[in-house]
Formats: structure tokens, sequence, C-alpha cells
């Protein structure tokens, strides 16, 4: 997939010292912002919280499912901007959709995503009050929480386990749920600033929260405004960390893989830059279509491999500087030679805008009827800098029908033909030298950046409102019925697109009969009088008009609508029977859902002309379901000797969805065991449903790029499972085969839905048990065990796993070598090579325990310590994509992203009207590369043993201090330092990987410092 990304920061020099000022002002430390009750400390006092989880009311320690409850504090200990960044540090969420890997595909920079578990984004159902939210990517039902107003949030419940039964579709892995504060009254004003130590990734954010009581606080209105602002943070302002300028970060290929040795096949090296590209152009003398193969003795180096020259600012041409040359071990890269970083744009944190504004109203009529009204408007701009256009390979000198301009040719190709009018005698001669005997035109590879980055802007305008009514009858029975509406309006703008036609005119410049360097095809007569003929034999020799001639802004526009109507009542039995443990309590609901969405890209966009893929109109039908639900908790016991609690809870759910999918049910059931009040067991087994989504269905197929290795390839073909080899046989492909397109360009390939899909289901069991110790007052723990399995996965499986999955399985008659095109007769891939879509493919596995210790102690009215741990230990995490293997599993755990253990830690200390706080989150060890490659797994020795000189990426902690001073009732002045001791991602990484490479769980900006002001008037 090409992608797009923005550019720019803003630094103030300023800025430091004053946050610097301010911190030694409130004293240079960390917390909690003035005391608020943790959900321990509710409990401890008798508050009742209502959790998310059950319909049910209940306290937060009595849920009969885990429940992790993050306060509006816990949110606050950080000086980060975006809620979504803070809630993916917790250990039970995977960074799967963060601000820093948004920007890696089309339309996407900005969004934050939840993922439970790790199981995906569309696995975790996001509620506002416990209710649905409309979508921020249209075709799909996910929630960016950019758009939860922050000054509003009361507390954030995540459930682990699944929760389909009381909540419908999507919540398998669990749901977080945004509880929002009600009756707000007075007047709340924040601002906050802050800057990184480099100077910047500045952040700033203004608010204020409205509200007043009227008809002696029968009615109440509140309305949140909020601006939120964070600067860019580009590859450039990193060079560090990046190799932006110096060379790349990596783990580079040093031994050739084929090679039945013990020596290291990769190394982590500095300074390492791509043979195959340079800013300005470089010449490779190589035959035919591999760059491997020298074109003829005097373009051969000692060692074999191709000479390259690179194109001056000048126009003229030098001879590449090796430095050490990786291509006879199989790789493109070199160590201190020449070629591109490919790291001198691209975004590391988007730049992004957010407003908000939020209406809350209700009025009580009567105890039996209180309407209310939540609407709100938030538009979200978001900018990321993107690659430039780049182009490699091709056939050099002589190939296809003889018209290197013919696009079924060029592809990502550039040819220069030998009569350019900007190619100089010099360079002409040499390259004329070196190519085959006849030939006319010679294949550019080269890094466009001087042609300007594909930079992307995205604006997300959303709309809701939800109105309804609530009320309590018959003592203590409570109804709400809600109508919520939703809408998402998207436009993105993609500078720079090249339109490929235009591009292709102009490079092809020659002199005409007046002697003037024009288009070839004005050079007789006027065809396109547009066409300025583009210079790219060197970096920088461009003009504006031939850059405004073969570029073009592109757009994108989308929209989806949301109606969900929901009914729900809660009761008891209390008037007609009470059981010894109380009376039985129950709720009932329906709801209805309907889901539309669409997106178009401008005509040249899906028409093919441009550097962006072909991209097809996206109009598929509507998406409706009809539920209703049935819960019920029956306490069976209480307050007798050895059964302090014992209580059932079940609940069901049916759902009708339009279309194929049909009627599925989801169901629950578990309960609570309590010997004495210091401790309670609980158990719970859900069965939970996952329709598949309208880009699941009915996405078009369209064109797409990818980096893939091919697994029948003499340097991957013992890489893989015992049977690869056999199937590469199978397919005609001959031994030591090398695709040498694959090793040097990205392969065109389709993407698209797949109409065929069936629902998920999925089964998950939690044991927890809950400890609150009469001896030690303010103490809580939990310690839960989850077991998650979900069947039929609906999955896009991505392109190098249907070519894996192919040639690994059982024999070549598989599900994933039914999306694979029938190879050339020379065994390359065909163009498309396949078609990247959703399965449902075997299953998803995740095990682990979850602890929360909560420890909440007043020494006396000036003096109170608090403290949290929360902490995740993984005992398995597993997907089975092997539909003709079901039971063949390849492991996550402990691969990057998804750490065997991790644990956050903060402590807030306060005095009178002053609070220091420290947070540490730790991240264990991970894979640097597959888990089966370098260790046993499951009883199948490491399939690649000596891949690299190092296993893991090291263990991580990060460290935050914060402090809050409350000068009087109105005004609190707080401040902190986020990554106090500036720790960067290990090994070359970046933080910026595609969704499944889960480096985003690191940071990649560094020590952050920030300071605010909370006024309460």
């Amino acid at each position: 997939m090409k992608t797009f990304s923005k550019r720019a920061v803003l630094r103030s020099s300023a800025a430091p010292l004053i946050l610097i000022g301010s911190l030694a002002f409130i004293g240079a430390a960390a917390a909690q912002d003035a005391p608020q009750a943790t959900a321990g400390e509710s409990e401890a006092v008798g508050e009742t919280i209502i959790v998310t989880g059950s319909r049910i009311a209940r306290p937060t320690l009595d849920s009969p499912i885990p429940v992790t409850t993050m306060t509006a504090a816990d949110l606050s200990r950080r000086g980060q901007t975006n809620i979504g960044d803070i809630l993916n540090d917790l250990p039970s969420l995977r960074s799967t959709y963060s601000q820093s890997n948004s920007t890696q595909y089309i339309g996407t920079a900005g969004l934050n995503f939840l993922d439970l578990r790790g199981l995906g984004v569309p696995r975790t159902l996001v509620l506002v009050n416990g209710r649905r939210h409309i979508t921020a990517s249209e075709g799909d039902f996910l929630v960016d929480t950019n758009t939860i107003p922050t000054d509003l949030i009361d507390r954030v419940d995540i459930v682990t386990g699944g929760s389909s039964a009381v909540y419908g579709s999507d919540a398998m892995a669990g749901v977080v749920n945004f509880v929002l504060k009600r009756d707000f009254e007075g007047v709340s004003l924040n601002a906050q600033s802050g800057i990184s130590s480099h100077g910047d990734r500045g952040t700033y954010r203004l608010s204020g929260t409205f509200g007043h009581n009227f008809a002696d606080g029968r009615g109440n209105i509140a309305v949140a405004l909020d601006y939120t602002q964070g600067d860019k943070l580009l590859y450039t302002d990193r060079p560090g960390l990046t190799g932006a300028f110096s060379g790349r970060r990596q783990f580079q290929l040093v031994d050739d893989p084929r090679l039945d040795n013990t020596i290291p096949d990769r190394e982590f090296l500095t300074g390492v830059r791509s043979f195959g590209y340079s800013n300005g152009g470089s010449f490779i003398a190589y035959n035919g279509n591999n760059t491997r193969n020298c074109a003829s003795a005097a373009g051969c180096l000692p060692n074999g491999f191709p000479r390259i020259f690179l194109f001056q600012p000048d126009g003229s041409l030098r001879e590449s500087a090796y430095g050490v040359d990786f291509r006879p071990v199989g790789s493109g890269n070199n160590q201190g030679g020449d070629g591109s970083t490919l790291n001198d744009s691209g975004t590391l944190q988007p730049g992004y805008k957010r407003y908000v504004a939020n209406l809350m109203a209700r009025y009580e009529v009567s105890d039996a009827f209180k309407p209310f009204i939540e609407a709100k408007f938030v538009r979200v701009d978001a900018f990321a800098q993107g690659t430039p256009t780049f182009s490699q390979g091709g056939e050099q000198g002589l190939g296809g029908d003889g018209n290197p301009y013919d696009p079924t040719n060029y592809l990502i190709y550039t040819p220069i033909s030998l009569d350019n009018a900007y190619l100089t005698p010099a360079a002409r001669a040499t390259i004329q030298s070196l190519l085959p005997a006849g030939a006319t035109y010679f294949n550019l590879n080269r890094n466009n950046l001087d042609l300007g980055t594909r930079d992307e802007k995205d604006r997300r305008d959303t709309f809701r409102i939800v109105v309804g009514a609530e009320g309590t009858f018959n003592n203590d029975w409570h109804y709400d019925i809600s109508f919520n509406y939703g809408h998402l309006k998207t436009r993105s703008a993609f500078y720079n697109n090249r339109i490929e036609q235009n591009f292709y005119n102009a490079i092809d410049a020659v002199y005409n009969g007046n002697n003037e360097i024009v288009c070839r095809i004005n050079q007789v007569t006027v065809t396109d009088p547009n066409c300025r003929p583009l210079n790219i034999l060197g970096e920088g020799r461009a003009d504006r008009a031939a850059l405004n001639y073969i570029n073009t802004t592109s757009y994108r526009r989308g929209k989806a609508t949301e109606i969900d109507i929901s009914a729900n009542l809660v009761g008891n039995s209390s008037q007609w029977f009470e059981l010894p443990g109380g009376p039985v309590r129950f709720a009932l609901g329906a709801e209805y859902r309907r889901e539309k969405a669409s997106y178009a890209y401008d005509d040249l966009v899906s028409s093919g002309a441009t550097f962006l893929n072909a991209i097809p109109d996206f109009r598929p039908p509507s998406f409706v379901v009809k539920e209703a639900y049935g819960e019920i908790d029956i306490p069976l016991i209480k307050d007798m000797r050895f059964v302090n609690e014992l209580s059932i809870n079940g609940a069901a759910r049916v759902a009708d969805y339009k279309g194929a999918i049909g009627t599925v049910w989801a169901y629950n059931y578990g309960g609570i065991y309590s010997p004495i009040p210091d401790i309670k067991f609980r158990v719970n087994y859900s069965r939970s449903v996952r329709a598949p989504t309208l880009s699941d269905l009915y996405n078009s197929p369209s064109q797409d790029y990818a980096s893939l290795n091919d697994p029948c390839d003499v340097n991957f073909i013992k890489k893989g499972k015992a049977t690869r080899e056999a199937n590469c046989a199978a397919a005609g492909v001959p031994a030591n085969f090398e695709n040498q397109f694959t090793r040097s360009a990205t392969l065109e390939i389709l993407s698209g839905g797949n109409p065929d899909l069936k629902a998920e289901k999925s089964r998950s069991w939690t044991y927890g048990v809950i400890l609150q110790p009469r001896f030690l007052p303010g103490l809580s723990v939990t310690a839960d065990y989850y077991d998650i399995k979900i069947k039929s996965v609906i999955s896009p499986v991505d392109a190098q796993t249907i070519l894996d999955g192919c040639y690994d399985g059982p024999d070549l008659n598989n599900s994933f070598c039914d999306l694979i095109f029938p190879r050339n007769p020379d065994s390359t891939f065909q163009l498309p090579a396949l078609l990247q879509t959703s399965l449902n493919y075997s299953a998803k596995r995740a095990k682990g325990l979850d602890v929360d210790v909560n420890y909440d102690h007043r020494f006396d009215v000036d003096n109170r310590l608090q403290l949290r741990f929360v902490g995740n230990w993984v005992r398995m995490r597993n997907d089975y994509p092997y539909l003709d293997a079901p039971d063949q599993p390849e492991r996550l755990k402990g691969e990057l992203g998804d750490p065997i253990y991790a644990f956050n830690v903060s402590a807030d200390y306060t005095y009178k009207n002053f609070t220091l706080g420290y947070e540490m989150r730790y991240i264990g060890r991970q894979s640097i590369t597959d888990w089966e490659a370098q260790h046993t797994t499951y009883g199948v020795p490491p399939l690649d043993p000596y891949y690299a000189d190092v296993v893991y990426y090291p263990s991580v902690t990060y460290h935050n201090i914060r402090a809050s001073l409350d000068v009087d009732k109105r005004f609190t002045f707080y401040g902190g330092i986020d990554n106090l001791t500036d720790k960067k991602p290990p090994y070359g990484i970046l933080g910026t990987g595609s969704i499944g490479d889960g480096d985003a769980i690191y940071d990649n900006i560094g020590r952050f410092m920030y300071i605010g002001v909370r006024a309460k008037l």
C-alpha cells in the first residue's frame, strides 16, 4: 500500500524556559490534581459506582465481569492531549491505532482506535454513556476517541471479556465505555501547553465547561467547548532516531541466508542507505530487468554486481561510493555509501487540530419522566507528511514494445531516452557505454523528494445527538429510551499526487527546431500546450511550472450515518418476592440500528491516472440489525456463615441482521461467591458474536502495492514450514529460483471485500478474585484470569500472510492459494499478483492474567497517599490463520506489540493543597521478528535460528512525574514531565509501523514537558 503522511512542526524557543520556570514554581514534580476518590476509595466509603458490563446497577467491585475503571484524575496524569494514546498505554490495550502510526494508510491520519488484548480494533466496542457512537471510518464501526469531550469524562470503564449479550455485536474482546459527567454547575476553565525537550511537538489546549441548574435543580444544562492542537513531528526533526540524513538504524542482512552456517544473517547497524534510490537519480548498469545482473564486463564491479552512478545537482554523473556493499548477501543496501536514507521525509506524529462543542441538558418533569438531550459537534483536522513518489527497476535499455513510455510498461519505472535534452554528453557517453548494444533509453532509480512529498490533510466532522427520556416507576423500576443519530463527514486532500501521463510527457524532454527544450509530444506539433519539460537528472533541477504540470491535489469525500433506537427496563422482584440473598434483579431491552456509509475519490484517482492507487467508489447497501436482550441477577444467599454472598447471573441477546447473516444469538452466565466480606470469587462465561462490517463485505477490489518476499525465492524457501519446498516445486517454481522483481520492487496487488463472510463467534471465560481486607482499609485487589477464543475470524489477511499461508499449507489446495493469480511462465508473479481480502479464517486465542491493586490511605486531614498497580501477564496469544490446518498456530505472544509482561504503577502523595505524583510504565522484552523464527514453538524447532545476532528488543521502563498546587478553591496550577529519562525506541524502531507491526507501543516523542492551569468559578 502506498502511504501518505504530512509535514511541518512549529517550534518555540521560549517555551522550554517558560515551562522550566513554571515547574520550579509548583514544585518541579508530578502527581494527580486536587484529590479525587479512586474506584477503590469509593467502595470503601460506600459510594455506588454504576459500571459497564451489565445493565443492572451494581458497584465496581461487585461486578461479575472484570472491569478496570480509569477516573478523570487517572487520565490527567500526563501531558498527552489524546485520550486514546493515554488508554493505549494500559497493559490490556494494544497500541494498534495510535497517533504515531495513524499515518500509514490513506485517510487515517490522526485517528485513535482502541484494541483490547490485541484481538483487533473491530472487536472492541466503544460506547458513550452505554450507547453506540458514530464511526470515524466509513464502512467500519470504529469510534475515534478524539471525538469524546475530554473535560466531560467522569471515568472510563474497560470491560475485559466478551459482552455481546449485553451490548451487541463487536464486543468480542470487551467494551470501553466513556461515562460523562452529569448535572455540571458553574464554570470550569482549563489551559495547557507542552513541548518536547527538543523544542518541538508543541501541544496546546483550551477548554471550558459551563453548567447551570434551574427550576430548583430539576433541570440542568451544560456546554463544553474544547480546542486542542498538536504540532507535527517529522522524521527530519529526529535525525538521531530516524537517520534521516546519516543513514537508517536497522537490523541489516549481512550474511547470505542461503548458506547453511551459524553466522547470524543480520546485525544491527547504523548509517544504512538504499543503493536503488538516490534523491538526484541513479543509473545502475544492469541487464534486462534484474538489477543484480551486470549489463557488461565494463559495468561490473569485482564482487560481480553492477556499478552505480549518481546524477549530481549540476547534471553531471559520478560513480557511487559503495561503502559496505550488501548486495552479495541478497540486500539492496549499503553502509557508509551513497543512496537515499528513505527517511528524509515522513511523520513521527501527525499535526492535528480538534474543535469540540458539546451540549447536555435534562429536565425532571416527574420521577417517571425525565427527558434529556446530548448533542455535539467535533471537527478534527489532521496533517501528515508522506513519502515522495519514486521509481525503481524496469527493463534496462531494451524491452516491451520499444516504447518505454507506454503506461503498460512503466508501472513505477522512469525511462530516460538517450536523446534527452538534459542529459549531458559526458553522462550520455558513460551510460551508453554500459548499456546493451542498440539501447535507446535507460531506467532511472530515484527518490523524488524534490518533486514534492505526498502530504495529506484529513478533515472529519462528527455530529451526534441523543434524545431520550428516563424515569423511575413502580417504586424502584427504571427505564430509559433514546434516539441516537450520528453523522460523519470526511474530506481528505492529497497534495503532490502525480499525474502519471503528465509526468512521462514532461520527463521526455527534447530539442525542437528552434533549439528549445520542449516535451517530445510538442516537438513538431504542440499537442499539449500545458506540458513543461521536467529535469530530474540531478536533485533540485525541476522548475515550478513543470511541477505544477505533473502534480495535482486529489480529493476524497466520504460520509457515514448511524441511527440507533434503544429501550431498556431495569427492575427487581422486591414487590413480589425475595430470595434469601435479596430480590431478583433483571434488565430487558430492545435496539434497532442502521448504518450507512460511502466514499469516493476524484475522477483522476478512481481512473488510475495518478500515482495514488486506483480506488473505485464505495457505495454499499445499508447495515440493519434488530435486537432484543434480557439479563438477570439472582442473589441466592447472603450474610450466612461461610456465605457472605452467593449469586448467579445471566444474559441473552438475539439479533436479526439484514442480509445473509440472518439471526444470531449471544449469551453469558456467571456467578459471585463471597465466603467473608473480605474476599469474593467471580466467574463468567460469554458467547459473543460479531457481524462483518460494510467494508468487510463490499469493498470493491482496488489497486494496491506491497513489499513482499516470495516464499519460493531461494532466500526464503527454507524459512517457512516443512511443506514449503514441496509446495513451491508443485507450483512449478524451479530450484534456486531468484525472484528479482519482488526483491527490488513493490508488487501490485488487489485489495477488496468478501461478500461471503460469516459472523464471528467467540467464547470467553474469566475467573477472578476480589480482595478488600478489613484489617487494611483502603486496599482493594482484583486478579482475573481470562481465556478468549474467537472462531471464524474475519480478518483482512495481508499479502505476505497469503503468500506464506499458501506455500506453508499441507498442499496447494488451500484457501490462501485460491487468492493468488497463476505465476508467469518464468515463475515471477503476475501483475496484480493476488487478491488481498478478508476471510473467515480459523481462530484467535488469548489467555492471561489482569491484576489491579488500589491503595488509598489518609494519614490525617492534611496527608493522603494513593497507590495503584495495573498489570497484565499474557499466557497465550495465538492466531490460527490456516483454514485447512485449523490447529496450526502462529504465536504472537512476545512479538513486537504483544509483550508477555506489562504493568503501570502510580503513586500520589498529597499534603494539604500540594500533590506530587509519579508514574512508571514497564514494557517487557519482545522478539525482533516472528517468534517462530528464533524460538522452539510448540515443539517445532526455530525456523530461522540465525535470523540475527539479537533475539529481543529489551524491556523498557518509562517514568513520568507530575505536580499540582491548589492556590485556592478556584485555581489549580499543574505541570509535569513525561518520559523523564528521554527513553528512545530500541534498535531503530520509529513507532510509526503499520497496524500489524506493533512498534507504536514505544514513545517516539521523547522527554515532554507541560504546564497548565485549571479554574473553577
